[in-house]
């Protein structure tokens, strides 16, 4: 158990959460969704595995970065007052990513064209490394919401554990979508203008405007 901004929560609670919440990331029809789907023709299930491990390649140094500094001061040492802006700004990031979200399927048919035919590469693995670091999103989702999950983490299992914990309970599920997207997309599924995909990535803004609300009241505790 973990005490944090007035609360408690159990190892499930937090993998949970990081599940949920993570849905905002990796659901998130971008470049390296498009680029993913564009590239399938090159392997299916196997090419959204390399993209995959592409992106891992930018991803784990980012998390251990913005780890840094809560291994070196460790969350005990962490003012309270810190610990709440983290808390209010991942909140109200996922409360206007979740509104944009809606709006975005409801409004917008996002086509995978735009990811990859302006762009010469073929190798899944650079695509996976390019197309996640040149994309401002993953920066802005890692140093908001991001750093919230790395802070509750560690402050429940301390560090590397903590750190451990949270990526491997949050990178499996890039392995995953991107492997099955990029497989039904080589079995001439179109993944974006499915209905089936806006009604379930609609379906899963409800986690983040949930703990969205929850992260900013909290921060008021």
């Amino acid at each position: 158990m973990v005490s944090g901004l007035g609360s408690s929560m159990t190892l499930v609670e937090m993998g949970l959460q990081i599940i949920l919440v993570s849905v905002s990331g990796v659901f998130s029809p971008g470049p390296l969704l498009f680029a993913n789907l564009a590239l399938s023709k090159y392997g299916g299930f196997w090419s959204g595995i390399k993209i995959a491990i592409g992106h891992t390649i930018i991803e784990l140094p980012v998390i251990i970065l913005l780890a840094l500094p809560f291994v070196v001061f460790s969350p005990a040492y962490m003012t309270f007052s810190i610990m709440k802006i983290i808390s209010f700004i991942a909140g109200a990031f996922l409360i206007v990513f979740g509104i944009l979200y809606v709006v975005r399927i409801i409004r917008a048919n996002d086509s995978p064209r735009s990811a990859i035919n302006s762009s010469r590469v073929e190798n899944p693995y650079l695509a996976g490394i390019i197309f996640t670091s040149l994309n401002p999103f993953f920066i802005v989702w890692w140093t908001t919401v991001g750093v919230k999950l790395i802070s509750d983490s560690i402050s429940l299992l301390g560090h590397p554990a903590g750190i451990a914990f949270l990526f491997f309970v949050h990178i499996w599920m890039d392995y995953a979508w991107l492997g099955l997207s990029s497989y039904l997309a080589s079995r001439g599924f179109n993944i974006i203008r499915s209905e089936y995909h806006k009604y379930i990535t609609i379906l899963l803004t409800v986690p983040l405007f949930y703990y969205g609300i929850n992260f900013v009241l909290g921060s008021f505790i």
